[in-house]
Parts: C-alpha cells; structure tokens; sequence
C-alpha cells in the first residue's frame, strides 16, 4: 500500500522535490508586464466547446495534452448554448458524471461510479458536503464562467477525496474595457428570470477594475406544489497593487427558496402488492407546505505575485457562511392500489448554520536542471468546516391520508423549542510539492506529494442535556502521504500517451450499525491514455483506461431510526475494484462546428466477483454541439444535446418494495435542441427544448426508497442585449 504515515516534519516532505530548484539563479530581470495577458489569451479560446490550460489539477502550467488524466471543461460558449442556469445541469452534460436527483432540491452525482465530495473555487479547494443543503451542485451558474473537471482521484492539491471527480468553478473576473449585458428569460412552469452582467475599468489608468452580476428567477415545476425562486448577487474587485502584483476581494451571495420540497425521493415505486407504481411525473411526497429557504455568502480574497524568471506566489482566502430552516416530511411506506392509502410520515421542522475556512499558498515557477527547463509548485493549504443543526418536532402526528388527495393533508404545527441539536467539525490541512520534469525531448515526468492532516468530531444533545453534550465521533490522523506520478510521451506534433498513478485516501463520515465511524479509505488509482490536439489546440482529444482498486470502502447496510429520524448506516467492504474506459472530443471539428462528445464505460466488483455501484450507470455517452452557418446565414446557429446511459438501480442491491423487490431504470436517452438568432450586433434571440422527445424517465432510484422523475419537455426562450 502506497499511502504511509511520516515520521518528519510535512514541511521537510515538501520542499524535498524543490532541491532541483536550488540551481535556478533568478537573475535580476522582472517578468515583461505583456507576458499575463499572454497567458491569459492562451487560456481562453472564444466561442469554444474547448480550453488550452487547466492548472489547478497539480498546480503547474500544464495543458490538457500535458497533464497525464482525464480532463473536461464545460465552456461559456457552452453554458450559453444550452441555457445552464445550476451547476447540476452542466454536470448533466460532462463525461463520466451521473447525477442522482434524490429530493426535489438535493443531488447526489458521481463520477466513475464514485460519489463527488469536493468542490473548488478558482482551484482552491472547500470540502462539500456531499448531497447535503450546504453542498452548491444546485448554486446558479451566473457567477461562473466555466466549470473544470478532473476525473479520477484529485488528492495532490485536494487532500482527502475519492477517485470520482474534482469539479472547479471558475468565476467571472473584471476586464478593463467595459463590458455589459442584460438576459431575459422566461419559459415553461412559469419560469421568469433576468440576468445583469457589468465589468469595466474603475479607474487608475486601468489598475483597478470591477464586475457585478445580478441574477433573479422565479418558477414554478413539473411536480405538485413546487415553487422556487433564487437571488444572485455577485461582486469582484480586481487591483494592480505593483506591476507584478494582483490582489482580487469579492462576494458571492446566492438565496434559494423552494416550496413543496420532499424529504427523500418524491415518487413512490411499489404499491403493497408488490407490483411497481405508474404514478404521473407531477408526483410529489412534498406537500405545499414543506418549504426550504437556503442562503450562503462566500467572501473571497486572492493574492498574486510575479517574480523575476517567471516565479509566482498564490494567495486564496474564503469564508462561507451558510443557513437554511425547514418544514418538511420523510414519507415511507406503500400505496393501496385503489385507495391510495398506506403511507406514513414523519414531519419536522429543522435549521442549519455552517461555515467553511479555506486558505491556499502556493509558489510556483520554471527552473533549470542539468541543461533543460523545468516546473514545480511548493504550497500548504487547509479547510474548516463546521455544521450545527437542530429539529422542532411536530406537536401533533399526521392523520391517515391518500396520496391521491395529497393537498388533505394539513399543515403541521411545530414546537417552538428544540428537542434535538446535533452537528460536526471537519478540518483538514496539507503541505503538497510537485513537478514537471522535461526528461528528454518526448518525453517528461510529472511528480508530486501531499502529506495531510485531518480530524472530524460529531456530537449530539437534547435540550435536558445541553450542559453536557454527547461526543458521538471524536476522530483524526497525520501525516498520511499521498504521492502523484504521472509520465507523459510526446509521439509526434499531434499525439501524447501519458501513465499516472494517485494514490487514494478519503476520511469517511458513514458509521457501522453500532454508531462508530468507519476507518478512512485506501486505495490506488491506475490510469493510462492517449491525448491529441489539433488546429492549433482548438480540437482536443483524449481516451483513457483506468482502473481503482479500494479498501474499506462503504457500502449501505440498514437503515436505523435515530432520534425519530431514519438514518443510513453502513459496513465497510474491501477489495473493491473499478476498472473502465473512455473517450472524449472537444472544440471545433470543422469551420462553424463546435462539438463535445464523451463515452464512458465502468464496472465495479467486489472480492466475490459481484457487481456494486449500481446506483451510477455503467455506460454512459454525452455529446453536445453546435454549428453556425457562416457562409450563408451567419446570424443562424443550431445545436443540441443527447444523453444516454445503460441501466441503474439501487447501489445496495437490496430491495426497497414490500417484498424486497428491486426497482430499475432501464436505458435512457435524452435529446435536446437549441436555437440562437444574432438579430443585431447587441442583441440576440435563443430558444431551447431540453427533453425534446418527453422522455418518461426515473432520473434516480432508490437512493433512499421512492424514486425521482427527470425533467419532462421544457421549452424557454431568451433575449440578451450586449451593450
């Protein structure tokens, strides 16, 4: 086993791979001022379904061709051309990704098989919690202007993770020349929602520039009961404080509100014969007065400095500061076929407050070593994220209804007083080094090592015994090492095959059937592949094989009821192994057409040979493209998108109908279309149908005991004015 505990200091493990370094003289010379926007161009591709560099997976200037894994990047030009409005829709599109819609507003995706933890702002990392209401897979895409994915295990910059997928947010950031647009929309269940987006120089011959971004939408659902509405509010600030130094502060604020939610999937799938429910896609266990109201404010700061010899320091600070209250029912049971009855709940009222510190350093810079050119990056970088929450219980239990006539059941009254409060602690911090080493004309090494700190402590109370709450988990470990090894081929002007290898390790937060915590998972991540890159970067190519192997991994065992609440619990299982395979294309395959086209393939089996991850589709294919017609009506562009994925069914293998029976979605596929019309040189006219055929689908199933429908047709249409 790769991962092991250090005996010396984390500081000494990460400057080792700086030695190299020691022989780079940095002469006096500082970087030409022109070079930034240099590289800035090279980033940014105009109009693409592709991007040249993606730096945050290891922390050095790699491009895709370059960097020995799987990587995706979901563009503006795409954002825009598919009218992706949450983070959960652009992960919908994104090769290898599966998203488990399990309530009306909670998802649950994974990658490879493998549940998404953590995500990043602007390459710094900020542990999610995963499904949870302070995860932001459901934030607006407003702020964003991309979304990065790195497939497979992300542990060098990250820490702890599992080998699924690092997703990166990458925010909008000031220009100097004025830029400014208004977008309005509106569409099907009543969906109403505008968008204002202003960037401009502030002043100071340019070195102080400013964006803000606004955002409201209102829309009613698909399903029964169901309203929501968000604000948006978004601000940067962008300072040339030296030629050769940067600072950013910014905030992003995003409220969400939902009426109707349910608590655990909003679809019964068995009546109490056994036999599967044919309910309509309008089905909801949440009633028109369970609500979600949902804020979080993140308050951000960046640092950046240029030395002489291209060197530059990294600085990123943020505080999330999260809330959210409650009304809300977890339904169990199964339907009467005629009368609709058989269904219990369990109503509450609950409240939720959490914060998250994130800190990031980072140096990083070229050297010179026995005659050749090189890269590394040194950098510490730490997380603290803190949850508390409490329930008021029901003053009274809910009469037997029919679920036919759901809008009989009446509201609930709720204590005033808590009469349970429980919560958790994570914190998590690392030193981290790699580098790239330019072996031989075709060839180099990419090298890196992480050595991570953690702990995780969970307590719980009632009232009666605040003075004395008890510590349900009370866990930590050091210097845990996590090495990164990749090798990537040059085989001509167009092709490099590349090998990596990352080692695997994930603290977990799932307890047995007794209540403890499960030890942290351990495992390797296998991976080797071809890339390609073609007119000038504008086409990228990729396909890859890898394999996972872990141990200890969690697997659902029961469900218990703890403090009249139901609450999963799990058993650990080892030798789990996930092998696969995929391809992916991306960018400009021919004058005016843009494509994105990915296929994945994956299987999971344990000691005993049996398949596990079912709830993740093995086989999945996401395509996305566009084409404008230059030649003979330029204003014109046509595109879409299809989705299609094999089969899925609960991961624990285990029944969720009266008899034990087991619900399965068959294959799917998902097709929409779009429409965009330059009417003018400032405006433009788009109209969109996701779900072009009315595919009648279960998005998910099981993740609790119900099931969720995917979206049925829905068409919007838009105006954006640029001025």
């Amino acid at each position: 086993m790769i991962t092991q505990h250090l005996k010396k200091s984390p500081l000494h493990l990460a400057v080792l791979l700086g030695i190299g370094a020691a022989s780079a003289a940095l002469p006096s010379y500082a970087q030409d001022e022109s070079s930034k926007s240099e590289e800035m161009e090279r980033i940014e591709i105009k109009n693409s379904y592709t991007t040249r560099v993606m730096n945050y997976s290891t922390g050095l200037n790699l491009s895709l061709r370059e960097t020995p894994q799987s990587m995706t990047v979901i563009t503006q030009q795409q954002i825009d051309d598919l009218a992706i409005t949450e983070i959960a829709q652009a992960l919908r599109y994104t090769t290898g990704i599966n998203v488990n819609r399990a309530e009306t507003d909670r998802i649950f995706p994974t990658a490879r098989g493998f549940s998404i933890d953590n995500v990043q702002f602007d390459g710094a990392n900020v542990r999610g919690a995963y499904g949870g209401v302070e995860g932001d897979f459901l934030s607006d895409m407003a702020v964003y202007e991309r979304v990065e994915v790195i497939r497979g295990a992300a542990g060098l910059l990250q820490g702890a993770g599992n080998p699924s997928a690092a997703i990166n947010l990458i925010r909008k950031k000031p220009t100097e020349d004025l830029r400014s647009s208004i977008n309005i929309k509106a569409g099907r269940w009543d969906l109403t929602r505008a968008e204002a987006d202003v960037s401009s120089s502030l002043g100071f011959d340019d070195k102080l520039r400013g964006r803000f971004v606004a955002a409201y939408q209102d829309a009613g659902s698909y399903m029964d009961s169901v309203e929501r509405d968000k604000t948006i509010l978004y601000g940067i600030l962008e300072a040339d404080i030296t030629p050769y130094t940067e600072v950013n502060f910014g905030v992003d604020y995003q409220k969400h509100h939902v009426d109707g939610i349910s608590y655990g999937e909003p679809v019964p799938l068995y009546y109490n014969d056994g036999t599967r429910t044919d309910l309509p896609r309008s089905s909801n266990t949440g009633s028109d007065w369970t609500y979600r109201d949902r804020d979080r404010n993140i308050t951000f700061a960046s640092l950046e400095h240029r030395f002489a010899n291209f060197w530059q320091f990294d600085f990123y600070a943020s505080h999330i500061d999260g809330h959210y209250d409650d009304k809300r029912m977890y339904v169990t049971g199964f339907l009467d076929r005629d009368t609709g009855l058989g269904l219990g709940a369990s109503p509450s009222s609950t409240r939720g407050d959490w914060n998250q510190y994130t800190l990031d350093f980072r140096l990083s810079g070229p050297f010179e070593l026995l005659g050749r050119q090189h890269q590394m990056v040194v950098g510490w970088n730490s997380n603290l994220e803190e949850n508390d929450r409490s329930r008021r219980p029901a003053l009274s239990a809910i009469e037997p209804w029919s679920f036919y006539q759901w809008d009989s059941v009446s509201e609930q009254e709720f204590a005033s007083a808590s009469d349970y409060i429980w919560g958790w602690e994570t914190k998590q911090s690392g030193f981290y080094s790699g580098a790239q080493f330019d072996l031989a004309e075709p060839l180099s090494l990419i090298v890196g090592l992480r050595t991570s700190s953690w702990s995780h402590e969970e307590y719980n109370y009632t009232p009666e015994a605040m003075s004395s709450p008890v510590t349900a988990v009370d866990e930590s470990d050091s210097g845990v090492i996590t090495p990164y090894a990749g090798i990537v081929y040059d085989i001509n002007d167009h092709f490099s095959s590349y090998a990596s290898l990352t080692d695997i390790y994930n603290i977990q937060t799932q307890k047995d059937r007794y209540g403890n915590l499960l030890d942290p998972v351990h495992g390797e991540n296998y991976e080797i592949g071809l890339k390609g890159e073609f007119f000038n970067q504008r086409l990228n190519f990729s396909t890859a094989v890898f394999q996972v192997k872990q141990r200890n991994v969690a697997v659902p065992d029961i469900e218990v009821i703890v403090a009249g609440q139901p609450e999963q619990r799990y058993k650990a299982e080892d030798g789990v192994e996930t092998k696969g395979y995929e391809a992916e294309l991306s960018g400009e395959l021919m004058t005016g057409l843009q494509i994105y086209a990915g296929y994945t393939h994956r299987v999971a089996r344990n000691n005993d040979g049996e398949k596990v991850s079912r709830q993740a589709p093995e086989d999945m294919v996401r395509i996305t493209s566009s084409y404008s017609f230059a030649e003979n009506l330029p204003e014109l562009t046509l595109g879409g998108g299809l989705r299609w994925q094999s089969e899925v069914f609960p991961s624990r293998n285990q029944g969720v109908g009266p008899n034990g029976e087991i619900p399965r979605q068959e294959s799917y596929t998902v097709a929409d279309l779009f429409a965009r019309y330059q009417i003018s040189d400032s405006l433009t006219a788009s109209l969109n149908i996701n779900n072009l055929f009315d595919k009648n689908y279960f998005e998910s199933v099981g993740v609790y005991n119900y099931g969720s429908y995917g979206e049925p047709r829905n068409i919007s249409a838009s105006v954006r004015w640029d001025f």
